[in-house]
């Protein structure tokens, strides 16, 4: 192709600013893929905080859909029904589109609840499903109600049957996904291209320059950073009230982000919460990372971040799925465990820089465009 690729990426949500990790793992990907050449028209639902020059800074284009009900459901932390279920009524949003999807020389869609807008495409144009999970096996460990989980299980497996269907290729962050893609919607192994979660180390290398970490008031500190998504707030709740009172004393927890926010429990004394800072704020000596993550889909990348700033993790297994390469610098313990765990050193050997070059957005990117270019 003389002229670059073309893509247009059907968003389910705002992006900017990335804050949690589905919005990461896009706009990271959409900028190291803009870095290799290809044009990247990226559309999500508007919102306030998508500012224009938010925007300008970016090497893609973004589009904005002025659907005015997606507006309130971002605000709905506490929402019975999981967002992917929610946003999947949208009746009006495809006549919004702001662009035409026949000047693309391919469409990727980023979630089931969006595979209606596979009809607005030309018949000849390839679509890719750009998954972040299963997003049948994340609805189902998101809902707390029975029986909304019911409706969300069969509404999301359906759409998300429908999308693998018509899709011409799948993007999956784990070798686990990609079985899992087999299992449930019977689609072949060569039908799914690996496009793990990343890293950016010369932006984490910058803000660990200029970060000056607060010393720990405790010998053992451990970092705990993530969203406000239901698995990460019942990973604070653990932390709260089982793992931080057994360890008084002897190790800080820190816990960092949006998942900071409305915690109505009680704190312990070595409990600290920040939740506008960032890792490279408390990533000082002593420190360790923490995943007591028990539900989701996909891979973690707070794991991957964690790592990516020198620190040693401690995780559940369900936490560290996807990165079984990463095993020397990962103690594997279940909740019941993880106390313990942090009363001992956690291995941290070399190499690890080494390793998480795999890992880089940049490098994921370029296999992400071999195999858009396989399609055309």
């Amino acid at each position: 192709m003389s002229r670059p690729l073309r893509v247009l990426q059907l968003a389910p949500y705002p992006v900017l600013p990335p804050s949690a990790g589905g919005k990461i793992r896009i706009i990271q990907l959409a900028r190291s893929l803009a870095r290799a050449g290809v044009e990247l028209t990226l559309v999500t639902p508007f919102h306030f905080t998508q500012r224009r020059a938010l925007a300008a800074r970016e090497p893609f284009r973004l589009r904005q859909v002025p659907y005015a009900p997606f507006a309130l459901a971002p605000l709905l932390v506490d929402r019975p029904v999981p967002y992917g279920a929610l946003v999947s009524f949208h009746p009006g949003y495809g006549s919004l589109l702001p662009v035409d999807p026949a000047d693309f020389d391919l469409c990727q869609i980023d979630h089931p609840a969006f595979v209606d807008l596979a009809r607005r495409l030309p018949s000849t144009l390839p679509l890719v499903y750009g998954s972040q999970n299963v997003e049948f096996d994340y609805v189902a460990a998101e809902c707390a109600l029975s029986a909304v989980r019911r409706m969300a299980e069969g509404r999301i497996r359906h759409l998300e049957a429908r999308l693998v269907a018509r899709a011409d290729l799948v993007l999956a962050c784990t070798d686990g996904d990609r079985r899992r893609f087999g299992e449930l919607y019977g689609i072949d192994a060569d039908r799914v291209h690996l496009a793990p979660n990343g890293i950016g180390s010369k932006a984490v290398d910058a803000e660990m320059a200029a970060a000056r970490p607060s010393p720990s008031r405790l010998p053992r500190r451990a970092l705990f950073t993530g969203s406000a998504v239901i698995h990460n707030r019942r990973a604070v709740r653990e932390l709260i009230e089982r793992i931080a009172p057994a360890l008084e004393g002897e190790v800080e927890i820190v816990i960092i982000g949006p998942c900071a926010r409305r915690v109505r429990s009680p704190l312990p004394a070595n409990v600290v919460l920040d939740p506008h800072g960032s890792l490279a704020d408390h990533a000082g000596p002593g420190a360790v990372g923490i995943n007591p993550i028990e539900a989701g889909s996909g891979s973690s990348l707070k794991l991957l971040h964690t790592l990516a700033h020198g620190l040693p993790v401690l995780s559940t297994p369900f936490g560290a799925r996807g990165f079984a390469d990463l095993a020397p610098w990962i103690t594997l313990a279940p909740l019941d465990g993880f106390a313990a765990a942090l009363k001992n050193d956690l291995p941290l050997p070399g190499g690890l820089r080494e390793r998480l070059s795999a890992y880089e957005w940049d490098s994921i990117a370029l296999g992400v465009r071999a195999t858009y270019e396989g399609l055309l």
